[in-house]
This record gives structure tokens, sequence and C-alpha cells, in this order.
């Protein structure tokens, strides 16, 4: 599918990377919103400029380990940076450390001396060093020496690189809203972060986009009341390709979302509270998006992360909001409701 309609976004960023770097930026949204597509697009757009970009995409990968962590990162060259080969027709860097290099028996502080070395050897060259992350949560369980945890000292680091000395732009992706509420909540970094949010996509560039790829008017009508995310315009122009209506595919999203809210339900952990869940979702029973004090009481904050959890609900944290990941899943919570 073409790359539509992202152009605020596709500005913002590839203004903001240009600019000094003062704060780490988080891009937040619900999952599949587009977060990762938009930021390669900047990369990709980019990619003759003085801008050497160090992006690391940890959604490739399983929960990594302190010794997954490092080969992710790092490089064994003779060069302080190198192409990633991972990543290699996006032209994007990792971290080069030297061949004898032995990541065993590391500190924190050695690794953090290889990514400043790696970032000054860019800047050395006159070039602008930027830090991607996706998915940066995956490393919230990992722990060095001393039981120092891996993602708040990288925090420190982040800070110095760029708050402190407006070095290198620090960008972290993540569709973990929970992640995002401990770092919007975390004092440390209060004075020292940014937060923009990719969200789903407006109705008219929905219709737009399918009247490029040949859809009636009713079938526009009809299909920009249940859409949001960029996947699932994908998959209907597919799926009309393959001789589906338009009816009969959202209709068949909403009965496996449906389904799939069922089953959770009937298999959560015995600690929760089944009527407080329904509590919950009934909130939605009537309107997409409700404000974050009406949900987030004490009294249903385990049923509150469950959802949010399970990708139920998305939680935007900055804005006060809580509303279904998608227009199909709040069209699902509402068969459930019936």
């Amino acid at each position: 599918m073409k790359f539509h309609n992202r152009e605020k976004e596709l500005k913002y960023l590839k203004t903001y990377v240009q600019l000094e770097p003062n704060s780490i930026l988080f891009i937040y949204g619900p999952k599949s919103s587009g977060k990762s597509t938009v930021m390669r697009r900047v990369i990709k757009e980019l990619e003759n400029s003085n801008i050497v970009f160090f992006y690391y995409n940890l959604r490739k990968y399983a929960t990594p380990t302190k010794d997954e962590f490092l080969r992710v990162f790092f490089e064994k060259s003779d060069k302080k940076y190198l192409l990633n080969k991972l990543e290699i027709n996006l032209g994007v860097f990792k971290f080069g450390v030297e061949e004898n290099f032995d990541f065993n028996n590391l500190s924190l502080n050695d690794v953090f001396a290889k990514i400043n070395e790696s970032i000054n050897a860019v800047i050395q060259e006159g070039k602008k060093p930027v830090l991607i992350i996706d998915e940066l949560q995956k490393l919230k369980n990992i722990y060095f020496n001393g039981n120092k945890s891996l993602l708040n000292e990288l925090f420190n680091l982040f800070v110095s690189l760029t708050k402190m000395e407006h070095l290198c732009h620090v960008i972290c992706l993540t569709s973990d809203t929970l992640f995002i509420e401990e770092i919007y909540r975390n004092s440390t970094l209060k004075n020292a972060s940014e937060y923009y949010l990719i969200d789903w996509l407006e109705k008219e560039t929905i219709k737009k986009i399918l009247k490029e790829e040949g859809f009636s008017e009713d079938e526009l009508n009809y299909a920009s009341n249940y859409l949001s995310l960029p996947y699932e315009i994908s998959q209907l122009i597919n799926n009309k390709k393959l001789g589906l209506s338009v009816k009969e595919t959202i209709k068949q999203w909403i009965n496996i979302e449906k389904d799939g809210l069922m089953f959770l339900i009937a298999n959560m952990p015995d600690e929760l509270d089944e009527n407080k869940i329904y509590e919950i979702l009934n909130k939605f029973r009537d309107k997409i998006k409700v404000e974050d004090y009406e949900i987030i009481k004490r009294e249903l904050i385990k049923e509150f992360k469950f959802l949010v959890e399970n990708e139920i609900l998305f939680y935007d944290v900055v804005n006060g909001i809580i509303k279904p990941t998608s227009i199909i899943e709040w069209h699902a919570i509402k068969e459930v409701l019936r």
C-alpha cells in the first residue's frame, strides 16, 4: 500500500531531527497506528542528508537478555559506527566496537563509553547523530552488575546526550501506553522528555485512500465508519481484490475481535473481578472516548491495566484520554455488551 497522508507527522519529525537535541522524544500511539512506518519514512527521505541514524527495532527480537542487548546494539568492526546489516535496505547504522572487544564482564560504564565513542565519531565527521529505538520497553527487565537496571541507566545517558550536552537526538517508539505512563510520571524525565502521538487515520484520509483504489461511494461511506488503522486499509483493499465485500470483511473482523475479547474475559486471572471489567467496558457503550478520571480509580486499576496490556484499550496519558485500540475494537466491545 502507498504511504498516504502523514504529511503533518513527517514534517514534524523531519524538522525535529534537524534541530539541536534538547530532550528525549517519545513517539507513542495505538498498536499498528503507523509509528514505525512514519519513522522509517523520515529516515528514507533524509538518507542523503548529513544525519546518521542509529536505528534499533527491538520488535524483531524475543525479549532480550543482557548478552542479546549487547549483540543487537554493537557490531565488531574497525569503525566506530557501521551499517546495520539487519536494516540494510534502510541505510541505518549501529555502534561499532573493536574486533578484540570482550562482551563478557562488561560494566554499564564500558557500554556507555562505547556508545559515546560512536556518537562522537559521527560529530567529528561533521554529521548529526540520531538514535532511534523501536519498542524500547523491551529492555525493562535487563540488569547489569550490581543489579543496575539497564533502562533506568539508559535514561540517564539519554538525558546527558540530549538535554545536557546537546550531542544526539534520542527518539523512542512504543505502543505500550502503561510504559509511557511510567515515563510521563517519572520526575527525573519530567523536564527532559517530549511526547508525540501518532494516532488513528482521519476519516477523510481513509476515504481518499479507498477512492484512489476504486472503491464505490457506498463502500467508502460504510468503510470509513469502521476503519482507523493503516493495516486495516491494506487488508480491506486486498480482500476486495480477492472477491470479499467490504461489509463481509468488516463484519468478520468485528466477530474475530468480539470472540477474542470474550475469550480474554473468560480466562482472565482469578484476582481480577469480571464485574469490574464490564463496568469499564460499559463506559464505551455510547461513546468511543472517555476522560481518564472516569476509569482510573483505585478500585478499577487492576482491571484497567489488564485491558490495556491486552490491547483492548489505549491509554493516552498525555492527553488524559482512554479509548479502544481501534474503531473495530470499539464495535467488538459493543457486541460483547449486548
